[in-house]
């Protein structure tokens, strides 16, 4: 399925023009065709899903909900393909995957750490999720930025290192890319076409979240002010 982006640029009047319609196909970014473009790092890990809300509970009661509630009130590790290549680290449900998961996530603002028990920068809440690894996976990798972290659950501590050591290695690429210290390094036309096609989709997955949030608001003004209408009818 293709989607149509608009963009928006200043001209030097002062007033603004439209850049014509850019047809984006989401398929580009597929798991096979990342993977036949030499991949920096590629296969399976268990991503942590936490519900919005459990993160704000006292961990007793988030321990009481990973053990013994339905599994829609608790968090949960979900089976991803990932893929890290050129600027970004790409999710996908597997590894025929036509599109990824989710915005890929940009490796030059990202972070990445192996979490251990007892680690001091680590919340309560995700010792009891240590707890409740799921089968097979015993070491548990981080990916943050300023905007989100999210946690990945492999076989070995081996693989989390390897995880970690190939994001840490793409981010250090990368910025020293944009200040135009790699000039004699070479960086595949490909992986720039997929950087390009995966900058168009965090933009296109950015704007549906701000639509979408843009709603929220405005039912909740409504619904304010809906509320107000009937207190002061009865008042």
């Amino acid at each position: 399925m293709s989607s149509e982006i608009r963009r928006r640029n200043v001209n030097t009047s002062g007033g603004e023009h439209i850049v014509p319609m850019a047809t984006y196909d989401e398929t580009h970014l597929s798991a096979p065709a990342l993977l036949a473009a030499s991949p920096i790092h590629a296969g399976f890990a268990m991503k942590l899903h936490v519900p919005v809300f459990y993160s704000f509970l006292p961990s007793p009661v988030q321990w009481v909900l990973s053990s013994w509630c339905p599994m829609g009130w608790s968090p949960q590790w979900k089976r991803r393909y990932l893929i890290a290549l050129g600027g970004y680290l790409y999710r996908f449900k597997d590894e025929n995957g036509s599109t990824p998961k989710g915005a890929p996530i940009t490796v030059d603002i990202t972070e990445s750490r192996i979490i251990s028990r007892g680690d001091t920068s680590t919340s309560n809440e995700f010792n009891c999720l240590l707890d409740l690894l799921p089968d097979g996976c015993d070491t548990v990798f981080e990916v943050s930025s300023l905007a989100k972290t999210q946690y990945f659950a492999v076989e070995s501590r081996e693989e989390a290192l390897a995880w970690v050591n190939s994001i840490r290695q793409m981010r250090q690429d990368s910025i020293t890319r944009n200040m135009g210290h790699s000039k004699g390094i070479p960086y595949p036309k490909e992986w720039e076409s997929f950087d390009a096609s995966a900058r168009r989709l965090q933009e296109q997955k950015e704007r549906i979240k701000n639509r979408m949030s843009a709603l929220d608001k405005k039912e909740q003004e409504m619904q304010t002010l809906g509320g107000s209408a009937n207190m002061g009818y009865f008042s």
